[in-house]
């Protein structure tokens, strides 16, 4: 992923399960959270099981803040189980002016 700044729109977030199965699940969510605390939840654009990866773009007002953002795959299953990927995290840029 090229480095995301504030502001930008339709930029490709690529997130890692870390090898869990997400296999069967239902609802399968990207959940961000910004420098802020405030949560976001994307749905995939697209989902690789074989190797792991869920992709989504941002839209406007999603890269809004400087600094670093946290990410977390979250699934939910027929039975309400639910799994989540181990979190990760990038850092958000102050475009110059």
């Amino acid at each position: 992923m090229a480095l995301p700044y504030v502001g930008d729109i339709g930029a490709r977030l690529t997130v890692s399960t870390s090898n869990l199965s997400f296999t069967g699940t239902t609802v399968l969510t990207i959940l961000i959270k910004k420098p802020s605390g405030v949560l976001m939840t994307k749905t995939p654009g697209t989902i690789d099981l074989v190797t792991g990866q869920l992709t989504c773009r941002t839209i406007t007002g999603d890269l809004d803040e400087v600094g670093d953002y946290k990410v977390q795959v979250h699934g939910v299953f027929d039975d309400g189980d639910d799994l989540r990927s181990d979190r990760d995290s990038f850092r958000v840029y102050e475009k110059l002016s």
